[in-house]
């Protein structure tokens, strides 16, 4: 009797490490895919943000107009789908709340932002993107600073500042010049906090 509850002490200790390395192990993927994701937002993000300050600003030929607009469109479908494949496909060995929590995060400022655009919209009668663009930064400051906080990950917490910094900043300036803030503000919250996620991460599992 007594070895059938040693045996079953020892059984229910290796399931419980087993539950604990499989929740590690996934913490350290999703810090790796959620770098990976940063990285490629971020440089559709500011891709396309700094492509329409320069056509604005400087002329060029419509056939290059084309070329990028194009690829612009692609860039975009091209990391909905990767997004898709991380959130719904690709298999993990345990769900974190982590995860989840950032998800909910992220969709709620998603949400929040078409509702912000259709409430500017019945408001004003127009939709004024001036305006739109510095309340979109403030949004996905928001969601980096929260974020940072789930994660323990203060970096993303520090892009959300700067996110704001950057949203006070092109509120001062015509649309144009907003791209071009918000373009250089997504490649420092984006893809440089992106790069330091995803490269350590996938150093430690190469040596493993």
């Amino acid at each position: 009797m007594e070895k059938t509850i040693d045996q079953n002490e020892t059984l229910d200790a290796r399931k419980s490490l087993q539950i604990i390395n499989a929740t590690i192990e996934t913490s350290k993927k999703l810090l790796t895919d959620d770098g990976l994701l940063l990285i490629c937002w971020g440089f559709v993000f500011s891709f396309g943000n700094l492509w329409r300050y320069y056509k604005q600003a400087v002329l060029t030929a419509w056939w290059l107009r084309n070329i990028f607009d194009a690829l612009q469109i692609l860039l975009g479908i091209a990391v909905i789908a990767l997004t898709a494949y991380f959130i719904f496909f690709r298999k993990k060995k345990a769900i974190t709340y982590t995860a989840i929590s950032t998800r909910f995060v992220w969709i709620g400022v998603i949400v929040a932002h078409n509702m912000m655009v259709l409430i500017t919209k019945y408001i004003l009668t127009d939709i004024n993107f001036a305006l739109i663009q510095p309340l979109q930064l403030v949004l996905i400051g928001f969601a980096f600073f929260v974020s940072g906080g789930i994660y323990r990950y203060y970096l993303l917490s520090v892009s959300g500042v700067i996110m704001w910094i950057a949203a006070v900043s092109a509120a001062r300036f015509s649309l144009n010049d907003q791209f071009l803030i918000r373009g250089i503000a997504e490649v420092i919250c984006f893809i440089i906090p992106g790069i330091l996620m995803y490269t350590p991460q996938k150093k430690q599992t190469a040596h493993v």
